[in-house]
C-alpha cells in the first residue's frame, strides 16, 4: 500500500438534498432501498438489479471517501476487501435464512434473516477500521476510516446477497450453493463487483477527479455485471415472480446493456467537456 502526497481538498457540502446525493444521503438511500429489495427475493431480476447498482455505487463512494486521503495501490485492495467482507457476510446471511426456515417454515419474513449477515459485516468492518487507525496497532490515521470500513462491509454483503437472489431466485442456502457457488459463478460476481467499487476511483484518480464522473463509471461497470447475470438467469431458466426465467434474464440483459451504454457515452462526453484539450492522434504509426 502506497501513500500519496499533497493536501486533501474537502468538497463543498450543499445544504438539503442534492443531485447526485452527497455521501451521507447516498449511504442512507442506497442502504435502505437495497435492503428492502433484498428481503423480497421473489421480485423480478430487474428490480433486484436496481438495488445491486445502488449497493455497488454506495461501496464505490466509501472506497473513494477512504482512499482520497492518500491510498495508492490500496485503492484496489480496499475494493477487494469490501467484497471479501461481502462473500463472508452473504454466506452467513443465507445460512441464517436456512436456519429460520428450518425452525419456523418458509415464511414471508424468513429472507429478512439475511440482514443478519449485513449487520455482522458492518461490525467486522468497524472493528477493522478501529484496529487499522489505532496508533498502537497499525496507525494508518485515515480520517473516518472506521465509518468507511463499516459501510464497505455492509454494501459488499448486500451486493453479493442480491446477486445470489438474482441468479438463484431465492436466498435458500442449498439453492444458492447449487446455482451460484458450486458452478464457479461466484468468482465472476466477485471480480466484477470489486471492479464496480474500486475501478471508478482508480480510473478517474488525478488532480481533477470529480465524484459525479467517478460515480458514472461505477454504474457503467454495474451494467456489465447485470448483463452477465441476465445471461445466467436466462440459461438456468429460474422462475421468479410468475415470470419465466428466460424472459426475466432477457429483460435483465437489456436493462444492463442500456445502463452500460448510457453511462459509457455520458462518461466519454464528461471527459471531453472537462479535459483541457482533446487531441486526435490518428492511428499509431509503425516503423517500416
Amino acid at each position: 500500500m502506497t501513500v500519496g502526497g499533497g493536501p486533501v481538498v474537502e468538497e463543498e457540502k450543499a445544504e438539503g438534498f442534492t443531485i447526485p446525493p452527497d455521501v451521507k444521503q447516498l449511504g442512507i438511500i442506497a442502504g435502505v432501498i437495497s435492503a428492502v429489495i433484498l428481503i423480497f427475493p421473489g421480485l423480478p431480476a430487474v428490480i433486484k438489479a436496481v438495488g445491486l447498482i445502488l449497493a455497488l455505487v454506495w461501496g464505490m463512494d466509501s472506497v473513494r471517501k477512504t482512499s482520497k486521503y492518500g491510498l495508492g495501490t490500496g485503492v484496489p485492495s480496499i475494493g477487494v476487501l469490501a467484497m471479501g467482507y461481502g462473500i463472508v457476510g452473504a454466506l452467513v446471511g443465507i445460512a441464517l435464512v436456512s436456519k429460520v426456515v428450518s425452525k419456523v417454515g418458509d415464511s414471508v419474513l424468513a429472507p429478512a434473516a439475511a440482514l443478519g449477515g449485513v449487520l455482522l459485516m458492518g461490525v467486522v468492518g468497524l472493528v477493522s477500521g478501529v484496529l487499522s487507525n489505532h496508533e498502537k496497532i497499525i496507525g494508518m490515521k485515515i480520517p473516518k476510516l472506521e465509518q468507511g470500513m463499516t459501510e464497505l462491509g455492509m454494501a459488499g454483503t448486500i451486493a453479493m446477497l442480491l446477486q445470489f437472489s438474482i441468479v438463484a431466485g431465492s436466498l435458500n442456502f442449498d439453492v444458492v450453493l447449487d446455482k451460484a457457488i458450486s458452478n464457479g459463478l461466484i468468482a465472476v460476481m466477485f471480480i466484477l463487483s470489486c471492479m464496480a467499487m474500486f475501478h471508478p476511483y482508480n480510473a478517474c484518480l488525478g488532480p481533477d477527479e470529480r465524484r459525479p464522473r467517478t460515480m458514472i463509471v461505477s454504474v457503467e461497470v454495474s451494467g456489465l455485471l447485470c448483463v452477465i447475470l441476465g445471461i445466467v438467469v436466462a440459461a438456468v431458466a429460474t422462475t421468479t415472480w410468475g415470470v419465466s426465467g428466460v424472459v426475466d434474464g432477457v429483460l435483465l440483459v437489456i436493462f444492463g446493456a442500456v445502463v452500460w451504454l448510457v453511462c459509457f457515452v455520458k462518461f466519454v462526453r464528461m471527459c471531453f467537456e472537462e479535459a483541457y484539450s482533446t487531441v486526435g492522434t490518428g492511428m499509431i504509426k509503425t516503423i517500416e
